[in-house]
């Protein structure tokens, strides 16, 4: 049975599965975008955490970018929140 990588739930909350460090920063994007939480790989992402992990990862340098896109969702919202003032 082959899963859609992106799909929307009847009441409206998108769910994002994906092994791509880009295409969760790109699902954090839309959340931002759009206003709408969304379930990303399995965790919860709301709009406090997607802004801060889409802010954390446009200001830090290119090699901890590729470090960073590597963790799973849960660990870059921690760190984000713990960066961001």
């Amino acid at each position: 049975m082959r899963t859609e990588p992106t799909r929307v739930r009847t009441h409206g909350t998108r769910v994002t599965t994906t092994k791509n460090g880009a295409e969760i920063i790109e699902a954090c994007r839309s959340i931002v975008a759009n206003c709408q939480y969304e379930k990303i790989n399995g965790g919860m992402v709301d709009l406090f955490s997607a802004s801060a992990i889409v802010k954390v990862y446009d200001a830090i340098n290119e090699a901890n970018r590729e470090k960073f896109v590597k963790l799973p969702v849960e660990r870059m919202a921690r760190i984000s929140l713990s960066l961001v003032k």
